[in-house]
């Protein structure tokens, strides 16, 4: 019983110690919690990050397959002055079974910001592919919007 007793009380002592150690009161309430108010302030942007099942080069941008709900797919047409310096996209290349994927941007306003793509290093893999011939206007596009 005495061992017990003794281990309760270590604990207890612990567990107080934890409760009162140096946080400002400004920065923390008495459950430890963040109260300043910045968890609770809007964001300037909002990520949507999308499953890219395939890429499609063509001369005049990329052709983005990208999974649409459980079973359907979507299209987006990403134009190539999108990824110029200080564009509205970026193309980031890298390995792995997480590759292909999207983020998309949005601003608060629901204003679409930017994008980053990133895709499989080699291009031989089957989530690329090739768009012979004369796309139209499809990659004459100023916001991407986005299916769901």
């Amino acid at each position: 019983m005495a061992i017990v007793a003794v281990i309760m009380i270590a604990t207890a002592q612990a567990a107080y110690a934890q409760g009162t150690t140096g946080t400002p009161a400004s920065a923390a309430s008495s459950n430890g919690l963040d109260t300043s108010g910045s968890i609770r302030m809007e964001a300037d942007q909002y990520p949507v990050r999308l499953d890219v099942t395939r890429v499609y080069i063509h001369t005049q941008g990329y052709k983005v397959v990208y999974r649409k709900g459980a079973a359907s797919f979507a299209e987006a047409y990403i134009p190539t002055s999108w990824f110029s310096s200080g564009g509205k996209a970026m193309l980031v290349y890298g390995r792995g079974p997480q590759y292909p994927y999207m983020f998309a941007y949005y601003n608060a306003d629901g204003s679409f910001s930017h994008l980053k793509l990133y895709v499989l290093r080699n291009l031989r893999d089957s989530t690329w592919g090739v768009i012979e011939g004369d796309a139209g206007d499809k990659f004459k596009v100023e916001t991407l919007k986005l299916e769901f």
